[in-house]
């Protein structure tokens, strides 16, 4: 990694602690707060979205209720020291034609072991229940585009002495990416901020885990404008059910 590279992350590291104590400190909080209301949030005729639950067609999707109940029989302790401490979230981000995107997350600690937490975010086709990928929805020409004119990969490639140019294919973005940040970016882990037809171009946000530090994990995410497929353009044009700030999430607009 680039000199200049590590000297700014040896930079950062003086506020790590603190924020990972202010954000362990406000994990607890949250959980105490949490009321045992399940609020429905959206609801159509196959997709129905509560604070805590989502179901298609019937079949359960998520259920933060059926992982903290997994999570404590895992985690059962006979002692009354050291108690586990569990609490989940999901928060709906975007949902075009059959795309469902969503935020899941938790706050957790196992016995005795520090506090910690995990976060991501996933694009689902309703219609498979499987994940969908960035490259299925949207032409890889404009995902080239996107990435090679982002100014924060520009700066990534030019600390690791990379030519974006000699960068052809997609997949060869995602493994530079993987290599030179230190992060996965998956690529079903995205979701739609806005459309404008006349253009057709979608508002992107493309998500990865990135470590703070002591089992802690924070949202990085890349705003990229995309060309949906051919085949798709009457689903962005007509079938946009909500997008990225209609409900309470923890990714910036």
């Amino acid at each position: 990694m680039h000199i200049k590279h590590i000297l700014k992350k040896q930079r950062d590291r003086y506020l790590l602690v603190v924020s990972v104590m202010l954000f362990s400190i406000t994990s607890l909080s949250a959980q105490k707060i949490t009321t045992s209301i399940d609020s429905i949030l959206f609801e159509s005729s196959y997709l129905k979205i509560t604070t805590k639950k989502a179901t298609v067609m019937g079949t359960v999707l998520y259920h933060t209720k059926t992982d903290s109940i997994n999570f404590f029989i895992k985690n059962r302790q006979d002692s009354s020291e050291c108690k586990p401490f569990y609490s989940p979230y999901y928060n709906p981000l975007s949902l075009v034609g059959p795309f469902y995107s969503y935020e899941y997350g938790v706050s957790s600690q196992e016995a005795c072991g520090p506090l910690g937490n995990s976060l991501g975010v996933v694009t689902l086709d309703l219609r498979t229940m499987q994940n969908v990928t960035l490259q299925e929805v949207f032409t890889e020409e404009s995902l080239l585009n996107a990435l090679r004119n982002d100014s924060w990969i520009k700066e990534l490639a030019q600390l690791n002495n990379v030519t974006i140019s000699e960068i052809k294919t997609y997949k060869a973005f995602l493994h530079f990416l993987s290599e030179a940040a230190s992060m996965q970016f998956l690529t079903h882990s995205f979701t739609v901020l806005d459309y404008t037809s006349v253009t057709n171009e979608a508002q992107v946000r493309f998500v990865a885990q990135e470590y703070m530090g002591y089992d802690h994990n924070k949202h990085f995410q890349l705003g990229l404008t995309l060309q949906p497929r051919e085949d798709l353009k009457e689903v962005f044009k007509s079938h946009i059910d909500f997008k990225l700030g209609a409900y309470k999430n923890g990714l910036i607009k």
